[in-house]
């Protein structure tokens, strides 16, 4: 596979990230309930994409950079590369809001979404074996990173508040990247996202990232930021990956993903986390501090 190549610092081909309408959810997850794959009661609720049946679920496009094709392709994952995730039972199309949107019904799998706790660092180490088989077995699948409007998508929210903030951490991201071997990449998997567990056993690994090729490097930066803020340790999640890990790459391209991470938590009123990665970002790249804008204002618990 072609190596990264530059990036793209403009957002002008960004594809848009933003939310379906509440309307066409429901659309979306009326017909999927019509599926003889879900074993659910007739969904009531409005504007949610999961919906929980007895073994089954149902989960719908909710936001339009999302992809039936993904979705397909994560099935083929989870068999070559051997990755607990839910088996895609049924899938199909609607047209909604004047554009086709997709539906799909999986397998539902017990489990409990990760978090801090004395099980942290096995669970980063088991989270992070399954990333290692990921990078090393899946069919590539979805978007590149170094694809046109791309990399800002990495700091969307940043963009959206502060663009020459989200320049300058794009070009750093470019810098940290340019020439790194690609692979198959999660983009967004961590303990504090998109995992099951029971106990310290890993049941399932959910939704990729918007991102689907990418450094390994980078995968693992992410994943080690958003552990971190749980109390996390960055060997915990080196010991899972194994052998293989470009420490150089890693050193580069952490502090990016400490920053993007802070000003997640930040936004989302949860100060106790943010403060872990403002010491690691002191540790690493002080200067990143002075670069973020302020907190969204908007009240807690409310999203875009």
């Amino acid at each position: 596979m072609p190596p990264c190549g530059p990036l793209d610092l403009s957002d002008a081909a960004t594809p848009s990230a933003g939310e379906l309408p509440g309307e066409v959810v429901d659309a979306l997850v009326r017909a999927a309930a019509r599926s003889p794959a879900y074993d659910g009661p007739a969904p009531d609720r409005t504007g949610v994409a999961v919906v929980p049946g007895r073994r089954t679920l149902i989960k719908v496009q909710h936001r339009r950079h999302e992809t039936l094709a993904v979705c397909l392709g994560y099935e083929r994952v989870r068999v070559a590369a051997g990755i607990p995730a839910p088996a895609l039972l049924d899938h199909g199309e609607i047209l909604a809001g004047g554009e086709r949107r997709w539906w799909t019904v999986l397998e539902r799998v017990p489990g409990s979404h990760g978090g801090a706790g004395p099980l942290l660092p096995r669970r980063q180490r088991a989270v992070c074996a399954a990333m290692r088989r990921w990078h090393d077995r899946a069919p590539v699948l979805g978007r590149r990173l170094d694809a046109p409007g791309t990399a800002a998508m990495f700091f969307g929210e940043i963009r959206l508040r502060d663009p020459a903030c989200a320049l300058r951490l794009v070009a750093a991201l470019d810098r940290a990247c340019h020439g790194a071997p690609m692979t198959a990449i999660h983009g967004d998997m961590a303990v504090g996202h998109n995992v099951l567990f029971t106990g310290s056993r890993l049941r399932a690994v959910l939704d990729p990232g918007a991102i689907q090729v990418g450094p390994p490097m980078l995968d693992l930066a992410w994943c080690i930021a958003v552990d971190l803020g749980l109390g996390g340790t960055v060997e915990s999640a080196v010991a899972g990956y194994g052998a293989g890990v470009d420490h150089e790459q890693l050193d580069r391209l952490l502090p990016l993903m400490l920053a993007r991470r802070r000003f997640d938590l930040l936004n989302q009123r949860r100060p106790a986390a943010a403060r872990r990665l403002a010491v690691q970002l002191r540790a690493r790249r002080p200067e990143l501090l002075t670069w973020l804008p302020a907190p969204d204002p908007m009240p807690s618990g409310t999203h875009r």
